[in-house]
């Protein structure tokens, strides 16, 4: 019972944060709107000014940027299968957790391959893949550490692998660790890596967790082409 009225309260709080998204994108549109006009005018104003306006509407698309992809995050994914590229979708993932990323000063290494292979996938379910794992990844770091992505064809399969310096998995968790409401995090619900799991076999994805040889783990994911 408990374990239900939680899963509810994280529905509520899912719908809540799309609401809030819905009514940052009002004021976010107005003051989009007044940057444009005060660009058209660049000539009334001096080198400085113009550069602190250009840099505020890089700032309010950025934001505009990660509105779009919280509202896609959060949506209830359709049994939709498409072509997709894995790097467009990792992308997306970086975006919405990079503000977590930023508190604790950590940064992100990407090595994409640009001739990666498309996939057959529900693009909302593997996006929120890759949000459960790298968020675990930021959990688990130290402040000022680094998150190396990179995406590669490898053995006929497309691969991804997100690679953190956090504090590793003891050896008595690797057995558990994918078990439903299982979590050695002090405010962890237990439910991400079930999730991942789920969605990434109804994908038939392989997909394994490691430690690497120095610290901190890796999270490698196999798509079939």
């Amino acid at each position: 019972m408990i374990d239900k009225v939680h899963d509810n309260k994280l529905q509520i709080l899912g719908k809540l944060a799309a609401s809030l998204t819905h009514e940052i994108k009002n004021p976010l549109s107005v003051l989009k709107l007044n940057l444009d006009y005060l660009k058209m005018s660049k000539e009334k104003y001096d080198e400085e000014t113009n550069e602190c306006i250009d840099a505020s509407l890089e700032a309010a698309d950025i934001i505009n940027q990660l509105i779009h992809n919280t509202l896609e995050f959060s949506r209830k994914s359709k049994n939709k299968l498409e072509m997709s590229n894995i790097n467009d979708i990792i992308n997306k993932a970086v975006n919405i957790t990079k503000g977590n990323a930023n508190k604790k000063n950590i940064s992100y290494e990407i090595f994409f391959d640009e001739k990666i292979e498309t996939i057959l996938v529900n693009e909302t379910k593997i996006l929120q893949v890759f949000v459960n794992v790298i968020s675990n990844g930021i959990d688990a770091s130290n402040t000022g550490s680094k998150m190396i992505i990179r995406t590669f064809n490898e053995h006929g399969k497309v691969c991804a692998e997100v690679i953190d310096e956090g504090v590793g998995i003891l050896d008595e968790d690797f057995d558990k660790i994918f078990d439903e409401f299982y979590t050695s995090k002090k405010d962890g619900t237990g439910i991400g890596l079930n999730v991942c799991k789920t969605i990434l076999n109804e994908h038939d994805a392989s997909f394994r967790l490691s430690n690497n040889d120095n610290k901190g783990t890796c999270f490698k994911i196999e798509f079939k082409m």
